[in-house]
């Protein structure tokens, strides 16, 4: 639910957005730089650009585009801006990748738009990819993409009431740089790009200590086969840990042969494998989700430090053996093109109060001061003027960047749709509070409910605000996240399990299973599940026995 405060912020005055008259840089007079000249005679009311051509970055151009009216985005200029040569961003297919079970649907598709026939429950890169092209061939979206635009810096050219974005860019297919500005800034370049490995005392010696031995992040893992005959520790519990030891458990040195099912494979399939695999798991985590019980595999504390001979855990023990360390262990948060108005800052406890906050402030897991985690409250520039999309850990992404993006397009279609910057930050405050040192909780949403109460209290803004009925905004009364999607969240632990037993059963079981959905929308795949989770039980799945309940993501910081 909202505060009080907050709901009742909602009549207040409107904030006065004006454009400083400065002149565009000269050497782009009216080329933005991006693909077209403007008549003097044609210039947008509004200039918006996307950062990012990820899921987040879609899923916002598609809102914008296709949620709002046509009169009021008409002469709004809309741009995304993609440093790589394709969309899709973690989801861009690389032939070097290994295949990982990845999430469940709910997880990847936004709101009436599910994915095309003959899915996988849990579908791949490519199917994912695919469906990121699909929203962009159903909506139109391709002309305002534009890719091989690295933005190089995005600085902000006035005051906290009006002003403009300027931003350096270089085209990496012509091989220019360029200068455009914007009114309003969204970066959604999400938090895959850099890799976290905990500083541990003693790793460099270790790794000099013997011939052979490996240090790597999970972002470079590629071929489980590459583990052959190796002594493998994966440190880290969440999805990337726990996929790579169910793989790498299959070639890693063995003591016994088990049976192990290749997560690429219908086929269960004897290999060598042992305990010799092993995954660290810190003891305190953020928030319990399941860790699967995996033949061949063994938990073991949270690591600690290294010695010249071996890794040493938190409870004393020791691994001589072990030749090979995987850091599974999420990401740092960096944003370089924000340089100017972002300042660096180590992790303090406890915050300051976002009142008194002169800038924006990252610590490599939290950027503030956000409302919502979206729009930044930074005194530094206009209301609106920055926002962010995709920053919130433990949610379902795609529907959870469309809240975000409903409630970003309507607050730039409406300037009086926010409340007052004392009250949002009044909000933040409130928020912060209800979390246990949350400049190391950060972006994980940790509130009642979860992921789903997040994104549902998102869409309550634009319900309160008497805009229930609008595109993808149910009435008031109505949670914006749909029930079919909360049951795959409440079943996630059975339907991996039970998925996986189908595909063990080989393509044909898959098949028959995938060719029950004929239409492929929402109610067919409500209904696939609530099959599965029902055969699940009649094969003789438990609920959640087979699992250790561990952290997702972060691994220690």
């Amino acid at each position: 639910m909202l505060p009080n405060f907050l709901r009742l912020a909602f009549s207040f005055l409107p904030f006065q957005f004006t454009l400083l008259p400065l002149p565009l840089p000269p050497q782009v007079p009216l080329d933005l730089g991006l693909g077209g000249t403007r008549s003097p005679l044609d210039v947008p009311n509004k200039r918006i650009v996307i950062i990012g051509g990820g899921t987040a970055g879609i899923v916002t151009l598609k809102t914008l585009i296709a949620d709002l009216p046509k009169n009021v985005t008409s002469n709004w200029e809309i741009v995304l801006l993609e440093q790589r040569d394709n969309i899709g961003g973690i989801w861009y297919p690389d032939p070097n990748l290994p295949t990982l079970l990845t999430f469940q649907k709910h997880h990847l598709t936004i709101p009436q738009f599910p994915f095309l026939v003959g899915t996988a429950l849990f579908p791949n890169h490519t199917f994912v990819f695919k469906y990121h092209e699909s929203i962009i061939s159903h909506w139109n979206l391709s002309s305002y993409i534009h890719l091989e635009h690295e933005v190089l810096s995005a600085d902000w050219h006035g005051n906290n009431v009006s002003g403009h974005w300027q931003l350096t860019t270089h085209d990496h297919a012509r091989n220019r740089s360029t200068r455009a500005r914007f009114d309003h800034l969204i970066v959604a370049t999400g938090h895959n790009h850099y890799p976290y490995e905990p500083k541990l005392q003693g790793r460099p010696t270790w790794e000099a200590s013997a011939p052979g031995r490996k240090v790597l992040h999970s972002m470079f893992y590629r071929d489980p086969e590459a583990y052959s005959g190796r002594n493998v520790l994966v440190v880290g519990g969440g999805a990337s840990g726990r996929d790579i030891a169910q793989q790498v458990v299959g070639f890693a040195n063995s003591v016994r042969t088990l049976p192990f099912l290749l997560l690429d494979s219908p086929k269960i399939i004897h290999r060598p494998s042992s305990l010799q695999t092993y995954v660290s798991i810190k003891d305190q985590p953020f928030r319990p989700i399941s860790f699967p019980h995996i033949p061949g595999v063994e938990r073991v504390p949270a690591l600690l430090r290294f010695t010249p001979f071996a890794p040493v855990f938190k409870d004393g023990t020791s691994l001589p053996h072990i030749d090979t360390v995987i850091f599974a262990t999420g990401y740092e948060l960096r944003i370089p093109f924000l340089s100017s108005s972002v300042r660096d800052t180590p992790i303090i406890t406890p915050l300051p109060d976002p009142e008194v906050c002169d800038t924006l402030t990252n610590n490599g897991r939290y950027l503030r001061p956000l409302f919502r985690h979206i729009f930044s409250l930074a005194p530094t520039h206009a209301p609106r003027a920055l926002a962010f999309v995709g920053l919130p850990i433990y949610v379902a992404n795609a529907i959870s960047d469309s809240a975000q993006a409903l409630l970003i397009a309507h607050a730039l279609a409406d300037d009086k749709l926010l409340p007052p910057h004392s009250a949002l930050l009044a909000d933040l405050r409130a928020q912060e509070a209800a979390v246990d040192d949350p400049a190391r909780v950060g972006h994980r949403i940790l509130q009642p409910g979860g992921g789903t109460g997040y994104q549902n209290e998102v869409v309550r803004l634009l319900q309160d605000r008497g805009l229930g009925g609008r595109p993808n905004v149910p009435p008031l009364g109505t949670a914006f996240t749909e029930p079919w999607r909360v049951f795959a969240v409440q079943e996630g632990t059975r339907l991996r399990r039970a998925w996986l037993k189908v595909e063990s059963l080989g393509e044909g079981e898959v098949n028959k299973w995938l060719s029950s959905v004929k239409k492929g929308d929402e109610a067919e795949w409500d209904d696939f599940m609530v099959r599965l989770v029902e055969w699940d039980k009649e094969q003789g799945g438990g609920g959640g026995e087979d699992v250790d309940v561990v952290e997702e993501g972060w691994y220690a910081f």
